[in-house]
């Protein structure tokens, strides 16, 4: 996946601060846009990471939902591969992220990509990179082919982008269907007069007027399971006239509950409460939701996009993880020893920064035991901790991260966790092949 995106054609020649903190999100938004043509990104910091949410209306060249349901599914690479339309707004996003966070005196550690699709399958593709990588790939202190490794990508099912459809689709028709086509999608039990007047602007003796048709923008969409195939998607938006002989229209956003089925594969919308309705109908979808009681746990519902604070310790970790994983595809002994191998990279604040490597990774050979009393550790698992060992030294090295105590390994025997560590100091002098890992290895009580 990481090979179809140019991640280190990234700009040269930058003045030092074009971009002053203040005007970053809206800088980033109209090179997007002027530049691209590429509209709705949404900008965000958390800590020291830059977010950025791309939705699209179509990621994959397949329709993901329709190829798995049809089960012909024969070529898993081919499913995932993205459109070229998809392809060169992720590129020309990365881009404009590179140019603004090489020229701004904001503090920027790391970026994180998010490229959405919204309209057919909720599927998504991330990208999570360090800001020094690419300054190092630009004046070639890396090459590229390393810099790619060190871009965390992932693919992944966006479910909150699917509970949201139904919702984007009514508002985007209350901007471009006419009366009669919304009343039979939405409202077929429900009077004209009833409804027009929440979503139309009327005259004075409440009738719809055609001059005073509102354009609906969406502000913000939340969602949460309420039970087995029942969602509530939170929206607020903000109607605006489309016609300057039109009333004025409300300077207050409006809010709006939507109870959703998921019954079938396929989300519809089964009512539509104004969240000010709580406030006389507590009760309006369950006991529990009052208008207090949502406001108080929005922040908790999810969202389409939320950007992560990376710190450099679990950056790292992910990093390995994806490394060691894709070395042990192509290790013939490992392949020979192991049933298989799950393995993950953690860190460790507290009581003090460490390390972690666990792996299960089950001998092919059933009355070998990863560790025993007479034995000691078996020498394939040794093995397998070596290539890990190697490649953690080198990694962190490469980024100068000093700031860990010891890099502990575990293996579960029969439900005990044996663990044993290496030592920072120890680990250098295994990286300068002074110490053999064995010798370095100290049982953790």
């Amino acid at each position: 996946m990481a090979g179809l995106f140019s991640f280190a054609l990234l700009p040269c020649g930058c003045a030092p601060v074009t971009y002053p903190q203040e005007n970053i999100v809206q800088a980033l938004k109209d090179i997007a846009l002027k530049e691209y043509g590429i509209h709705n990104i949404q900008v965000a910091f958390v800590g020291t990471t830059m977010g950025v949410f791309l939705p699209l209306d179509q990621l994959f060249s397949l329709d993901f939902k329709e190829a798995i349901m049809s089960g012909k599914v024969t070529d898993m690479e081919n499913l995932f591969k993205p459109t070229d339309a998809a392809i060169n707004k992720v590129e020309d996003l990365l881009f404009s992220m590179s140019r603004v966070m090489l020229s701004t005196d904001k503090k920027i550690d790391f970026y994180y990509l998010q490229a959405t699709d919204i309209e057919k399958s909720g599927m998504e593709l991330s990208f999570l990179g360090n800001i020094e990588d690419v300054k190092r790939v630009r004046y070639w202190d890396i090459p590229r082919s390393e810099y790619r490794k060190r871009v965390i990508h992932d693919i992944r099912l966006n479910q909150a982008a699917l509970w949201h459809q139904p919702v984007r689709h009514f508002f985007n028709d209350l901007n471009t269907a006419d009366k009669d086509v919304i009343q039979s999608r939405y409202f077929p039990k429900t009077a004209l007069a009833k409804w027009a007047k929440e979503f139309f602007f009327t005259d004075p003796l409440g009738k719809v007027t055609m001059t005073g048709r509102a354009k609906w923008e969406i502000l913000d969409l939340r969602s949460i399971p309420i039970q087995d195939n029942e969602v509530v998607v939170y929206a607020k938006v903000k109607p605006s006239s489309r016609d300057l002989k039109a009333p004025a229209s409300p300077a207050k956003a409006r809010e709006y509950l939507f109870q959703i089925s998921t019954r079938g594969g396929e989300e519809k919308i089964r009512r539509i409460i104004p969240l000010a309705y709580l406030d006389d109908h507590p009760a309006g979808i369950s006991p529990s939701f009052t208008r207090e009681t949502v406001a108080s746990s929005l922040p908790n519902w999810e969202t389409e996009f939320k950007t992560p604070d990376i710190r450099m310790g679990d950056f790292l970790s992910r990093q390995l993880t994806r490394r060691l994983q894709a070395m042990l595809t192509e290790d013939e002994r490992i392949a020979n020893t192991f049933l298989s191998v799950k393995l993950a990279f953690n860190f460790e604040t507290e009581p003090k920064p460490y390390f972690t490597f666990d792996a299960i990774a089950p001998l092919r050979a059933v009355k070998e035991k990863s560790y025993s009393l007479e034995k000691g550790i078996h020498e394939d698992v040794l093995y397998l901790w070596k290539l890990a060992a190697r490649e953690f030294v080198d990694v962190l090295r490469s980024y100068e991260f000093k700031d860990y105590q010891y890099l502990e390994f575990q293996i579960d025997q029969g439900g005990a966790l044996l663990s044993w560590e290496a030592t920072r100091e120890d680990l250098e002098l295994f990286r300068r092949n002074k110490k053999d890992l064995k010798k370095i290895l100290v049982v953790r009580k």
